[in-house]
């Protein structure tokens, strides 16, 4: 691969496939190229436009352009996930079902053309849970997913992530040997145009982030699956920043679930280097742990940048860095690894 001994893996990067548009029938996903040069991205009555068109780079669906990039930036190995506007969670069910086996078959070719350095995040239809536990059983055992891809479920279906409406799926997880990815979730999907407001994607991704930790932290949830294994991208929102009252809460708020103190459950949790103040970045490090934190950078993203270089730049111990450049993902995926 590269001329480094620890695996270079990136685990925060998504896939536009085209294979994959018009899949939800009348919803699309339908990609737009734009008289003026740009592009836009719908579904349903969402639109997306993209100012510089970047949403047309072969990378996001062009397997060997994405593997000749990697090869230019010395990245060996890369976990890729659909884009969070094709999770289709507000679509009737019958449709998300469908489509929700569609994009993980074509993220199974994606990565087939270098299984050595490709793998995929399943995606599932959230609202049908029954039909998301037979499809991330199908998505690990039959196509080869190496972990779990859930939108913020609090913005998606109004539930937060510790409802036992969602536990089956993480029973099936936990038996599956997969880390979940629980990436925030774009409002508005569910039908009416509205205008955009970037603090949606500024913010707002981030407070959904530290909602999911706290929700799942006081909520129980690794009471019930303690073998569970969450990764929270964009450096967990303020969940590192604010586990302090996060731990006051449980003791003197009531209807906290969680059995034990918060603390102890962090090695259940993992964060991506996606923190773009390398004080905030140095401090995440310092909160969980070498050992749980992996290199994600929302590759092609619009807040996308180097994350082995957000790495280096803290100068950190030899054997912290390689834990984080592609260690901890070597083990957490069990990466060169055959078999569920």
């Amino acid at each position: 691969m590269q001329n480094h001994i620890t695996p270079h893996v990136d685990i925060h990067t998504h896939v536009l496939l085209r294979e994959t548009m018009g899949g939800a029938g009348a919803l699309g996903p339908q990609l737009i190229e734009e008289p003026d040069g740009t592009a836009s991205f719908r579904v349903g009555d969402y639109k997306l436009r993209s100012r510089d068109g970047h949403m047309l780079d072969p990378r996001f669906y062009k397997p060997e352009s994405r593997l000749a990039d990697m090869d230019a930036k010395a990245i060996d190995v890369m976990g890729v996930s659909v884009s969070p506007l094709t999770y289709l969670y507000w679509a009737p069910k019958e449709i998300a079902i469908e489509f929700s086996s569609l994009q993980n078959e074509a993220m199974a070719r994606f990565c087939n053309a270098a299984p050595e350095r490709l793998f995929f995040f399943a995606t599932v239809p959230l609202q049908d849970i029954d039909a998301s536990v037979l499809e991330l059983d199908r998505a690990v055992t039959k196509l080869g997913a190496r972990g779990l891809n859930l939108g913020q479920t609090d913005a998606a279906l109004g539930l937060f992530p510790d409802d036992p409406k969602f536990w089956p799926l993480y029973a099936k997880a936990e038996s599956l040997q997969i880390p979940i990815l629980v990436h925030p979730y774009p409002p508005g999907m569910e039908g009416a145009a509205r205008k955009e407001n970037p603090l949606t994607w500024i913010a707002g991704y981030l407070h959904q982030s530290t909602m999911s930790g706290a929700s799942m932290v006081l909520g129980g949830v690794f009471d019930e699956f303690p073998n569970l294994r969450v990764i929270l991208p964009h450096g967990g929102g303020a969940f590192p920043y604010q586990f302090g009252r996060f731990e006051y809460a449980a003791s003197k708020m009531p209807h906290i679930r969680a059995r034990k103190k918060p603390r102890d459950y962090l090695p259940n949790i993992y964060f991506d280097c996606l923190v773009h103040d390398p004080r905030a970045r140095r401090y995440l490090i310092e909160f969980a742990g070498a050992d749980h934190v992996l290199v994600g950078d929302n590759y092609l993203g619009w807040d996308a940048v180097d994350g082995f270089a957000m790495v280096r730049e803290l100068a950190l111990p030899k054997s912290d860095e390689d834990k984080i450049m592609g260690l901890n993902c070597v083990e957490l995926f069990r990466l060169g690894k055959t078999g569920h």
